[in-house]
């Protein structure tokens, strides 16, 4: 999933640059949240919002579809590759704009994930000490009032590092991690090194859930059906990391995010597929869901277009929020 600095950018998860300049001088970022919070593994509905792309009220989209929640991408390193967190590696942590969608979410009476990395951009993870890495960590959460990291690996990053950022984090201040992972398909679930990646971390302490990304793949059957057949290899994939779970304790631990309409790579998400990918979730009892991405939820451009901005199907405006919302 990629966010992109600019408002052409393509559809998967990152983000794009054109809120920085819209919202009030005197939005305020949350005060920090306290070392005794998150303790809960963070909302169970929560999908990502390209916090610096266009396309998105928080104060609409809640008033139209109920949700609340909401995983705002990517926080990465800044432009000039330093070990400074930024939202989409060019805005400040506490720029005003940002801080008015993060008191929106607050004043609605929703919890705000922090997502970093995506697929592209300078990994803050790539260019922190783990000492550092995990004090980064904690300023952007301190920045959105909110003790839920979503950490999106879809890049090569050394697994000792993270690990360690990871538990220094959560021990110091309690922190629901989750770890965001992108799936080969139906049969091959996640990459060996992703799984080696796991591994790591839970050797090291973490405690974390993992979320599926369900898109970008080939397939062969109808494409809802293929979105649960790989987040069932990912299941496989959970049980060769810890045995000694249960069956319901690895779904419980497990989440999936789909990308809704045009995919980057060929697939194509209907609302009709979201409804497949639910019904999944709800039977195995699967820990939280997302999807890629609120911006995107709108059928604004033509069929087939791929935008960080629309869907590139027909649909009505938060069609995949409103169904997404209505999960328990």
């Amino acid at each position: 999933m990629s966010a992109s600095p600019s408002a052409t950018a393509g559809a998967s998860p990152s983000v794009s640059a054109g809120l920085a300049s819209s919202a009030p001088a005197s939005a305020t970022a949350p005060a920090p949240a306290s070392a005794s919070a998150g303790d809960d593994e963070g909302p169970v509905v929560a999908p990502y919002v390209d916090i610096l792309g266009t396309g998105t009220d928080i104060e609409e989209v809640h008033e139209k579809t109920g949700l609340t929640d909401f995983s705002l991408a990517f926080v990465l390193a800044d432009a000039a590759g330093t070990c400074t967190p930024t939202w989409g590696g060019t805005t400040a942590l506490d720029d005003s704009a940002v801080a008015g969608e993060i008191e929106a979410i607050d004043g609605i009476g929703g919890e705000v994930i922090v997502s970093t990395g995506g697929a592209t951009g300078t990994y803050l993870e790539n260019v922190c000490s783990s000492g550092d890495l995990a004090d980064a960590y904690a300023d952007a959460l301190d920045a959105a009032g909110s003790n839920h990291l979503d950490v999106d690996i879809e890049q090569d990053v050394d697994h000792r590092t993270v690990a360690a950022a990871l538990a220094e984090l959560q021990a110091g201040r309690g922190t629901a991690i989750s770890l965001t992972l992108p799936v080969g398909g139906t049969e091959t679930g996640l990459t060996d090194a992703d799984v080696e990646l796991l591994r790591t971390l839970a050797d090291a302490g973490v405690e974390l859930t993992v979320n599926a990304m369900t898109m970008n793949f080939s397939y062969d059957s109808g494409w809802g059906e293929a979105m649960t057949e790989a987040t069932e290899a990912v299941h496989a994939d959970l049980a060769t990391v810890w045995p000694g779970r249960t069956e319901a304790q690895l779904y419980a631990m497990l989440g999936v995010t789909p990308m809704i309409g045009v995919n980057d790579t060929g697939p194509v998400t209907t609302v009709a597929n979201a409804r497949t990918v639910l019904a999944f979730a709800a039977a195995k009892g699967l820990g939280f869901v997302r999807f890629w991405s609120v911006n995107r939820d709108n059928g604004d451009c033509g069929d087939g277009e791929l935008s960080g901005t629309c869907s590139g199907i027909s649909q009505s405006d938060y069609a995949f929020t409103k169904l997404f919302a209505g999960f328990e």
